[in-house]
């Protein structure tokens, strides 16, 4: 099955071994560095045991390269079906957050009711796991096909460090999965994963680290995400002031294919 006609099935969709062993080292290295020096600038947001740094991944140079990579632009430019639409919403996360299923679009809390749910809805998100959760806890679940009904079967991406996984942003999904240590491909209910206590799970390859960011079509589903989800949230509007793009970061998305949208004329 070639992969648009997975991901249209499925919701998401899991691409082995994008970036190599010294690539994710240097992610990880440039995941940290900039971790520590944003923290002295108290710009490190801190949810649950995960360090969330503000400011977009395109305006950070050591891990802003993902987002123009040609790897990750085929893939984005195969699932959509056209030129990719960056508009800075994005971040990386060290550490453990929070983990209950969700969907990431802005109707996302009835199925099927609002504009979301009108035809297709061309916008997709990345995230890329710099350890392995293939058979280690820290990484995500989908309900699959749950982005075009209200539910779905409960699955494990498992995914190895090097490997990329992108999801439509109505599909259900949760972050920060627990895998038990007998029955490892099973997983529980959300409600009980979180009750549990520690010793029966899995622990995760090392301290987690992940990356995330969207690309969409220009259209009316973009233009009502932006609207409600970048215009009106402080923490997103913050984001888009702490990101600022040099005119070579432009010109490098550019030559790569990706068109970046200037959202900061939207927060002011």
């Amino acid at each position: 099955m070639k992969r648009r006609e997975q991901f249209e099935q499925q919701g998401y969709l899991i691409a082995r071994n994008v970036f190599t062993s010294d690539e994710v080292e240097r992610l990880r290295k440039s995941a940290y560095t900039y971790r520590d020096e944003q923290e002295k600038l108290g710009l490190v947001k801190q949810v649950k045991q995960a360090a969330s740094v503000k400011g977009d991944l395109l305006s950070k140079d050591g891990l802003g390269w993902v987002i123009y990579d040609p790897r990750i632009v085929a893939i984005a430019t195969d699932l959509l079906g056209d030129t990719p639409v960056y508009f800075s919403d994005s971040t990386y996360q060290i550490g453990t957050g929070t983990r209950g299923f969700h969907r990431d679009n802005i109707d996302r809390y009835q199925f099927g009711q609002g504009a979301d749910w009108d035809g297709n809805y061309p916008l997709i998100r990345f995230g890329i796991y710099l350890q392995d959760h293939d058979t280690y806890s820290g990484g995500i679940r989908f309900k699959t096909g749950s982005h075009n009904a209200v539910d779905g079967a409960d699955v494990f991406a498992d995914t190895r460090a090097g490997d990329i996984v992108v999801w439509n942003m109505r599909t259900l999904h949760s972050g920060n999965a627990r895998r038990l240590k007998v029955l490892t491909k099973v997983p529980l209910h959300i409600g009980l994963e979180n009750r549990l206590p520690d010793f029966l799970f899995r622990e995760q390859q090392g301290e987690r680290v992940s990356l995330f960011f969207s690309y969409g079509l220009e259209g009316k589903h973009l233009d009502r995400y932006l609207e409600n989800h970048i215009q009106k949230r402080a923490d997103m509007q913050e984001n888009v002031r702490l990101s600022n793009y040099s005119p070579e970061t432009l010109k490098k998305a550019e030559k790569g294919k990706i068109k970046v949208l200037d959202v900061k004329k939207m927060v002011g």
